[in-house]
């Protein structure tokens, strides 16, 4: 029932018995646990005087708490009207005290665990088979995948080796940038691959090579690496821009830009993607030339060494200053015997080539044909 309390100006006080809990969880109050003051009197010189309201409460219990769970302890006000007359300022607070055995642990981000032999089982027994243990960088774990008799943890700042010791596993740091996504890492048992956080390739097998490639791989935002076993090829994607990496020439070129996994059983090649995968136009580019001298030289043709059946086009980037930016001729069709006639002038040189049809095809060798100016 209503519990009504009528006081003076001086003080009212109300114990109650029970748990008069309240919240939006439970649906609407329940008026039965109501407790109305009545706070209207008068004051010394017999004028009206509306009284403050001032409430204090205490609340024992226990509360579990899991990993990772924040726990806050304060005090919550709430403000209302009396049932007789206006509050100018009345304010209900309640403090919340918690008794009991508190244990909180953290979360162990940059932490890695080993289960039993032959069992999903981590918990770590008498046996001391199972195990875990902190890595020396911290942030996130991404991946741990298996190099030869080692295992490779990569994560948010770090890549580490794994090498079995007896029941336990020794650590050994081998690159203190992190990789620049979740999923910036594929390979074999025999060769792994990643991105770190500078937008560099590397490659990880026999030991740490830096392959570079940050010039173009700065555009990725979120890149995803699935190697091909079958054409030894890596694929970077990240929904708009896409490479291909071949470790055999150590040559990175134009991809899809929407390949998430590659995987070989049976016999058949499977590509997993979000939409339709579409081949780029294959396009390649030199490297800056200035063919064993700094003056000026005029390039009048160009032969290329290849077996391609389709359509072939050819451009040269060209620039008289070494800190000046390129300028490109307009692509020329290359004739059927490999040449094409492309006229530029200058003292550095990058050449290019497209073809415009899918064809599997090799590039021998390039011939450059010009003349050289005498200053």
């Amino acid at each position: 029932m209503t519990t009504l309390i009528i006081a003076d100006i001086l003080s009212a006080g109300a114990v109650i018995k029970g748990v008069p809990t309240q919240s939006s969880e439970l649906g609407d109050p329940d008026p039965l646990l109501d407790i109305t003051f009545n706070c209207l009197g008068f004051g010394p010189d017999g004028e009206p005087f509306q009284g403050v309201l001032y409430g204090y409460a205490t609340i024992s219990g226990s509360k579990s708490l899991l990993s990772g769970t924040t726990l806050t302890a304060g005090a919550a006000s709430i403000s209302g009207t009396a049932i007789w007359g206006s509050v100018s300022s009345a304010t209900l607070t309640a403090y919340a005290t918690i008794s009991g055995e508190l244990l909180l642990e953290g979360l162990k981000k940059n932490w890695v665990m080993w289960s039993k032999i032959g069992s999903m089982d981590f918990t770590i027994g008498k046996d001391n088979v199972a195990g875990q243990r902190a890595l020396d960088w911290s942030g996130w774990v991404y991946h741990v995948k298996k190099l030869g008799s080692k295992a490779v943890v990569y994560g948010e700042n770090g890549v580490s080796f794994l090498i079995p010791s007896g029941v336990a596993y020794g650590l050994q740091t081998i690159h203190r940038i992190g990789l620049k996504s979740k999923n910036a890492v594929a390979g074999t048992e025999d060769a792994h691959f990643f991105i770190d956080n500078k937008d560099q390739l590397f490659s990880l097998s026999d030991g740490l090579e830096k392959l570079d490639y940050s010039e173009y791989l700065t555009v990725l935002t979120d890149p995803v690496l699935s190697f091909d076993i079958e054409a030894n090829l890596l694929y970077i994607c990240d929904g708009t821009y896409g490479f291909v990496y071949s470790p055999i020439d150590k040559s990175l070129g134009e991809g899809p830009v929407n390949v998430t996994g590659i995987s070989s059983q049976g016999g058949t090649l499977y590509v997993a993607a979000p939409a339709a995968i579409t081949t780029p136009v294959f396009e390649i580019c030199t490297d800056i030339h200035d063919l064993g001298t700094r003056k000026n030289k005029t390039i009048f043709e160009l032969e290329f060494g290849t077996n391609l059946e389709g359509t072939l086009q050819a451009a040269i980037y060209y620039r008289r200053d070494f800190n000046g930016t390129f300028t490109t001729t307009p692509w020329y069709g290359v004739t059927e015997r490999g040449s094409v006639f492309i006229t530029a002038m200058g003292r550095e040189f990058m050449f290019r080539a497209k073809a415009l049809e899918l064809e599997y095809f090799e590039m021998d060798y390039l011939k450059i044909n010009g003349i050289r100016h005498a200053h």
